[in-house]
């Protein structure tokens, strides 16, 4: 605790100067002001910046960076326009290597709640083959400014209602900005309305883009509040803004929450879905289909997956929240049997295209929620699971759901991760169960930003 006399804290509005030597999860850089820690976004390690205090706690703080006074050595100037009020790749200004360093040291802090978390070995980060452009998947969000003007992009961080007018995503491919201002501009000339989330009511709400590396094709869709625009006019105006885009679809997506999901799919011009690779193996993937979001970077994080865990052929393997199957399909060569349970039922019916289309005949896919659907899988298959590979959203599983998967008490597990600390929060309970961490793997599959994902390797003891 803070000494009052020893280390005065800094009240919100006070501007201080500090040195900063160190990044954490979530992406701020932490400094101390006479023993008192600050966190600060975009200010980098070596840093000597002057920084607004905007929250003063009993052991921590946050800051505004006013000024960097002396710049860190590796320091590297940011690309994007709207770096520092965008909020997402907040480590622009940092080079590859450093990102990567600090990933890799987030994975080792998560871990250490653990018992005995330095006998876990965390291996050396596996980096993306490409920095810029690698993201397959954007959503923009749409709304009308105070001024009447229309534009599409992000939410400001820290601010749901206010959405940042981006020219240029660096982190999306080149034709992704291109589509974005046509869709906007064609909302201008229809003088089409945009969703008020305060309200919940309004005509344009989301752009959602997929693009396929192998193919070099775009899919769109339009998501709005109500049915008041003319779809065909939307249609050919994107499509001829950006040549790759292959289809473009409308979905109705009035619901109140901020989720970019379509509750129905009123009209689709052109293509409905594209085919990825990962290596050898073809995937159909539609808009509504989970796949990660780095495809290049795919291909090496399910080869770190597979040879964790350890398969001989004879093996059956259970592929929870399996998306459009890439993981049980990347590890059916070596498998016996592939059973993958995912909600989301076109991902579902993905999965089964993409297995059929493989010539991969020992894969079954189930479509429903994890807790209802493994008892059915469970009930109509004889004998044991093998392998588990669990894959779950950033939030981590669900307890009652994770209690039945370790419950089947799989010889060898394999947990990938977009979050190390929701990762660290399961593989506890996973050490309750009586599984043991042989080893934890990082991969960067979104450079400029903070996010890392991790394979977790554990043997039932």
């Amino acid at each position: 605790m803070n000494d009052p006399k020893k280390n005065p804290r800094p009240k919100k509005g006070d501007v201080v100067e500090v040195s900063f030597d160190a990044l954490a999860y979530g992406g701020e850089a932490i400094a101390r002001h006479e023993g008192f820690v600050l966190f600060t976004k975009y200010a980098a390690p070596g840093d000597r910046a002057k920084v607004r205090v905007t929250k003063s706690k009993s052991s921590f703080g946050e800051a505004d960076l006013v000024e960097v006074t002396v710049p860190a050595p590796e320091r590297v100037p940011a690309p994007c326009s709207v770096f520092g009020a965008c909020g997402g790749c907040v480590w622009q200004h940092l080079p590859i290597e450093v990102q990567q360093h600090w990933k890799e040291q987030a994975v080792r802090d998560s871990l250490r709640p653990l018992p005995n978390a330095a006998e876990i070995p965390v291996r050396p980060l596996i980096g993306s083959p490409a920095a810029w452009h690698y993201r397959n998947k954007v959503e923009f969000t749409f709304q009308r400014h105070a001024d009447g003007t229309l534009v599409g992009g992000y939410h400001r961080p820290g601010d749901w209602r206010q959405i940042l007018d981006v020219e240029k995503c660096w982190i999306a491919p080149e034709g992704f900005s291109r589509v974005l201002r046509a869709a906007v501009a064609e909302g201008e000339r229809q003088h089409a309305g945009a969703w008020d989330p305060r309200d919940h009511c309004g005509t344009l709400r989301q752009l959602v883009l997929r693009h396929s590396v192998h193919e070099d094709k775009i899919l769109a869709m339009l998501m709005t509040g109500d049915r008041n625009v003319d779809f065909d006019a939307f249609a050919k105006a994107l499509m001829a803004a950006e040549p790759r885009l292959a289809g473009v679809a409308w979905g109705l997506n009035a619901g109140q929450s901020d989720v970019a999901r379509a509750s129905e799919i009123l009209d689709q011009r052109g293509e409905a879905t594209f085919e990825e690779r990962l290596g050898d193996l073809r995937f159909r993937i539609s808009l509504a289909s989970f796949f990660q979001t780095n495809t290049r970077g795919a291909q090496r994080l399910y080869q770190v997956a597979k040879d964790a865990l350890e398969l001989t052929g004879s093996e059956r393997l259970f592929d929870a929240y399996c998306g459009t199957g890439t993981i049980g399909i990347f590890c059916a060569d070596q498998c016996r049997e592939i059973y993958g349970i995912d909600i989301v039922q076109e991902a579902i019916w993905d999965a089964r295209e993409n297995a059929s289309r493989n010539g991969v005949k020992n894969a079954t896919f189930l479509a429903g929620d994890m807790r209802l659907t493994l008892p059915t899988m469970l009930n109509a298959i004889e004998g044991r699971i093998d392998r588990l590979v669990v894959d779950p959203p950033r939030g981590g599983m669900d307890k009652r759901a994770l209690e039945q998967l370790l419950a089947l008490r799989a010889p060898r597990m394999v947990y990938v991760s977009c979050n190390p600390s929701t990762m660290a929060r399961d593989l506890q309970q996973a050490l309750q169960a009586g599984y043991s961490i042989d080893e934890v793997t990082p991969v960067d599959m979104f450079p400029q930003t903070y996010h890392v994902e991790c394979v977790a390797k554990l043997t039932m003891r």
